[in-house]
């Protein structure tokens, strides 16, 4: 009888340590790809906003632009009438007109700045795929992962957004370098 115990708890116990295995492989398989497909819908989200924020912010050197010629238009019909004067070009050259730079910095640093978080988002992501692959390639664990099903998701959907030049550079294994102009 004592042995029919023992034997029966070493069973139980067995059973237990498989089952919290599985349950324990399952819970991070879900987990790991909710967090892939998070980051990689985080990652369009933060391309997305930074886009408009480049192309909204564009428009603005344009608009002064177009204020700009409708200021001088205006001002220099008031100042010498509708047939304008000859003396029209020596109060531009006097008045010196500029355009506001400003408006190009901050075009400038919105490219930059979404550029830089857009990176990170990216390698963050590389790195949760890589620890989700890592698991599902160890023994244990990854036994435990594919008895439960995992891989669910199609990992090779979520990939990071890259070039052509730079996929062309990887592909050739040579790089002439950027060319500015």
């Amino acid at each position: 009888m004592k042995t029919a115990l023992v034997i029966l708890s070493i069973i139980i116990t067995f059973a237990m340590i498989l089952g919290t295995n599985y349950i324990s492989a399952y819970n991070y398989g879900n987990r790991a790809e909710n967090v892939i497909v998070a980051e990689y819908t985080n990652m369009e989200n933060i391309l997305s906003q930074y886009s408009l924020e480049v192309s909204e912010a564009a428009q603005i050197p344009a608009m002064q632009t177009e204020d700009l010629q409708k200021i001088f238009e205006g001002t220099l019909a008031a100042r010498y009438g509708d047939n304008g004067s000859q003396a029209s070009f020596q109060w531009l050259k006097e008045q010196n007109p500029n355009l506001d730079q400003t408006s190009y910095l901050k075009i400038e640093n919105i490219i930059s700045a979404g550029r830089l978080k857009f990176s990170n988002a990216q390698t963050k992501f590389i790195d949760t795929k890589r620890q989700y692959t890592t698991n599902i390639g160890y023994l244990w664990k990854g036994f435990w992962m594919r008895t439960a099903g995992y891989p669910k998701i199609n990992l090779a959907e979520y990939v990071i957004i890259s070039t052509e030049k730079t996929k062309e550079i990887f592909k050739t294994k040579l790089d002439d370098g950027l060319k500015l102009r």
